[in-house]
């Protein structure tokens, strides 16, 4: 039954029924069914909005997740309907003087664990009096010998993250501890990002506190770890397979950070350094978003090359280069737990404001031996886990839900290798407030709090990343429908702190920009340049489409240009070893619709629609810390909902034409976004190089496939329209000419006028001009491969006679034109793979020092 300040203000409506179904804590409703203060401005604010008005800011937001690509897994079935990641339009919401006390209890546990690694890889002296057990620490993993006595001055933690529960009492519990990497805080960013979007209105009006001055903190702290004004700080992260890089990738481009892979630094001289266009940059702080063990092949882990050779003994030179310090997983072993509150006493000289969960270490004998006699009682899990992915956490092990078989096998382990496995205790959790179909509905939950070290110490970040849990999970952040929600800290301050976000830099930052483009690295580079390959090819291959179909459509009589529409489809599919059709349509008309169908919709041929397009969201997901968010949404427009998925591929020749004319119209929305948006660094030159070469290849193909036989005259005048209208040159053609397709002219509008934005020879032209302004370039008086090959395709293109090449020999063939055209098909792949070569895979000899700005000492 709900309480008497409930009903008074109107709010029975949408919470009838809410406390029904309670039985432990709520955060929602006290005890006797009142609604707790701090949510009153909240529901006050829901409850005015009517169903559907809440609907459609749920569908907004989901909508806002999808265009985000928050968790979206660039190696998963592109058809699946599965949405990997929800936020709930019910935010946590934090009383002032309940985050008081956690924000105590999390600075606590940060200075604790930054003490307890400072001491496992200093003295050792909580080993030596017995405080943590040495077997303990040395059969734990993530224990480095290597980097004993590497310590850094600045402290072992930068980032710290703690996991925490209600128990159905209502008192906290700490479910897990996260010391190796930022563990997800870019999914908090992502979370507070899309759902302020849809509920901007109701965060203000609840006062709660904004992320931006956290992290504007953590920009200064990082810059002082760096010990420069204005440092190159590299986020390094496992690479686009790792289920964590939406938030490498979030939290790379917010703060500022520039995001690489191992693969994309080297070390020279005992000094981290960043394989860019002009070579090798030195690289002032390395924010480490992998494993310790898997920092260096060459000392750490040899089966890993997550990050580079020699960064252990660059450590050893400065061992405040790698934040999180090496080895600091240590400090997330749970076997510490039974520990902890003896630790804080000593180390700290307080209580253990909040406890974790009851926990024992198997390799105590003591405490294995009470978990093997009340096994049915207890939950096993590892001692040590990589849970850095909200809501991946393994839940655990029940024993008393096994076979006897597994039982057996179960204990054969805890007694063989005790010391890796931890027993807790399964208590329950408290729940929550969900928007649900249904209403508001009760659910368990968890949540991820956040620390950092700034200037004035450790600092928590006013929010957190909140996980409905399922209530079977047992003891772990285990989440297995993804669903989360924004954590608002309620602010008491009467005065509010002016609004700042960090997509606005400051004044001083401002200041230290530089304009050069020098410091690209070379992988961003590489997935520019096929990044403009990969939008143009769906542009050309919409285009094809769309054409075709029309030209089917349309009643005109004899259809003499069907053969050109057959002869591009095929053309495409051909590229693919099965690409062609085995059993082929007896009529042209017939044959466009099949072929066009497996173009549109066939997954297994890489030049279809979902294969191309599925590229294009990888290489997109791969760059958007290069792409501005309003180009990243226009990409994002083909996969936010289930249109191009291919198998909902309209079937109505109409509805097909439509959705071409619709992907065109977001492909031309994206590039003009770049055209006139993206600054022309190098970064802008290596994606558009990518779109002219994959234009000038295609358009070279169509007209050497279609035009290098001479056809029948009425059947070349419907090719020559074909052609004129793939190209988007038909009014051009008309205005300029003003009379009936003629070879000559055509050839001289798509093939050899520079002014054309459309033709070969401008996308040479540009080529040229692009190629000419890259580093590596200037550098001498000789021209560089590159510039030699694109310079003899643009020759080739202007002094050709289109009139000669217009014309046709005994044979029917226009030799002059197939020469040229081979030529150019030929040149066009070799120019793609020599700027790959000199750019994106940088080799020692070409490997130089280069400092892309001044530095000051701070």
């Amino acid at each position: 039954m709900l309480g008497r300040q409930a009903q008074a203000s109107g709010l029975g409506g949408l919470l009838d029924g809410y406390a029904a179904g309670l039985s432990g804590f709520d955060e929602l409703m006290s005890p006797s069914g009142d609604l707790r203060p701090h949510w009153r401005t909240f529901f006050e604010l829901c409850s005015g909005l009517d169903a559907s008005a809440r609907r459609s800011r749920m569908e907004r937001l989901n909508t806002r997740v999808r265009e985000t690509g928050i968790a979206y897994d660039l190696f998963a079935d592109p058809s699946s309907t599965a949405q990997p990641w929800r936020v709930d339009f019910v935010p946590l919401i934090i009383a002032p003087e309940e985050w008081r006390f956690l924000e105590q209890a999390l600075l606590q546990r940060a200075q604790l664990f930054d003490r307890i690694l400072a001491d496992a890889y200093g003295p050792q002296s909580l080993m030596i009096d017995g405080s943590i057990p040495h077997e303990l620490v040395f059969t734990d993993p993530s224990y480095l010998r290597p980097c004993q006595n590497q310590i850094p001055s600045k402290g072992f933690l930068q980032f710290f993250a703690m996991d925490c529960a209600r128990a159905p009492d209502g008192s906290w519990r700490v479910i897990d501890t996260h010391t190796e990497t930022p563990a997800g805080i870019g999914y908090a960013i992502a979370n507070r990002m899309v759902h302020t979007n849809v509920a901007g209105d109701m965060f203000s009006a609840c006062k709660a506190l904004r992320l931006a001055p956290y992290f504007q903190q953590v920009q200064t702290a990082l810059a002082q770890r760096a010990n420069r004004v204005d440092p190159v700080v590299a986020l390094l992260s496992p690479g686009p397979h790792h289920n964590d890089f939406f938030s490498h990738a979030y939290l790379s481009r917010y703060l500022g950070l520039i995001l690489v892979e191992g693969a994309d630094l080297r070390v020279a001289g005992n000094r981290v350094t960043l394989k860019t266009l002009d070579g090798l940059m030195p690289v002032d702080l390395v924010v480490r978003c992998i494993s310790g063990a898997e920092a260096d092949p060459l000392e750490l882990d040899s089966a890993s090359f997550a990050g580079t050779v020699g960064m252990l003994q660059a450590v050893r030179q400065n061992p405040d280069l790698v934040t999180n310090a090496l080895g600091s997983a240590l400090a997330e072993n749970r076997g510490l737990s039974v520990y902890l509150p003896d630790l804080s006493r000593r180390l700290l000289g307080e209580e253990l404001l909040i406890p974790d969960g009851r926990r024992w270490w198997l390799g105590d004998p003591k405490s294995k031996a009470h978990v093997l006699a009340n096994l049915d009682h207890m939950v096993i899990r590892p001692a040590h886990e990589n849970t850095a992915r909200p809501g991946r956490a393994i839940p655990g092990v029940e024993p008393q839900r096994l076979s006897a078989k597994d039982r057996a096998l179960l204990i054969e382990r805890i007694e063989l290798g005790g010391p890796g496995f931890v027993a807790e205790e399964k208590i329950g959790f408290g729940t929550t407030p969900s928007l649900t179909a249904d209403g508001i509905a009760a659910k368990p939950y968890a949540v991820r709090f956040f620390v950092a070290s700034t200037a004035a110490g450790f600092t928590v970040m006013p929010g957190g990343l909140a996980m409905t849990v399922d209530p079977d999970a047992t003891v772990a952040l285990s989440a297995t429908d993804a669903e989360t929600r924004d954590v608002w800290v309620v602010s008491d301050a009467v005065v509010p702190k002016p609004h700042a976000s960090l997509w606005r830099p400051t004044i001083e930052s401002a200041g230290r920009v530089s304009h050069g483009a020098q410091d690209l690295p070379s992988r961003a580079a590489d997935n520019l340049f096929w990044l403009g390959r990969y939008t143009e090819r769906a542009d050309w291959t919409m285009r094809v489409l769309r054409t075709s179909l029309t030209r089917l459509q349309e009643d005109t009589g004899l259809r003499q240009d069907l053969g050109a529409s057959r002869i591009a489809l095929e053309t495409l599919l051909a590229k693919d070893e099965n690409g062609l059709p085995a059993a082929r349509a007896a009529t042209d008309a017939q044959l466009i619709e099949q072929l066009a169908g497996s173009l549109m919709s066939s997954q297994r041929i890489s030049y279809a629609l979902p294969q191309t397009l599925d590229a294009i969201h990888r290489i997109a997901s791969l760059t958007r810390d290069r792409l501005s968010v309003e180009a990243w949404r226009t990409l994002n427009d083909f996969f936010a909902g289930r249109r191009w998925h291919a198998d909902a591929m309209p079937v109505l020749m109409g509805e097909k034409v439509q959705l071409l004319e619709d992907g065109l119209r977001v492909l031309s929305a994206f590039h003009g976004l770049t055209h006139e948006n993206m600054t022309r660094n190098f970064g802008w030159s290596f994606l558009d190089m990518g779109r002219r070469l994959e234009r000038a290849a295609n358009l070279a193909e169509i007209l050497d496939v279609i035009f290098g036989r001479a056809t029948d005259p009425d059947d070349e005048t419907g090719a020559m329209l074909f052609v004129l209208d793939l190209a988007d040159s038909f009014i051009t053609y008309r205005s300029r000419y003003r009379l009936a397709p003629m070879m000559s002219l055509v050839l001289d509008l798509l093939l050899v006028d520079e002014s054309n934005p459309r033709s070969v020879a401008y996308q040479l032209a540009a080529l040229n001009r692009e190629i000419a302004t890259l580093p590596q370039s200037q550098e001498g008086r000789a021209r560089i491969a590159e510039q030699r090959l694109a310079l003899s395709l643009l020759s080739a293109l202007q002094v050709a006679d289109v009139n000669e090449l217009a014309q046709c020999g005994p044979d029917g063939r226009r030799s002059a034109l197939t020469a040229l055209l081979a030529h150019q098909l030929h040149s066009l792949p070799e120019l793609s793979d020599a700027i790959g070569r000199r750019y994106f895979n940088l080799v020692e000899k070409g490997a130089r020092w280069v400092r892309a700005r001044s530095r000051t000492d701070l």
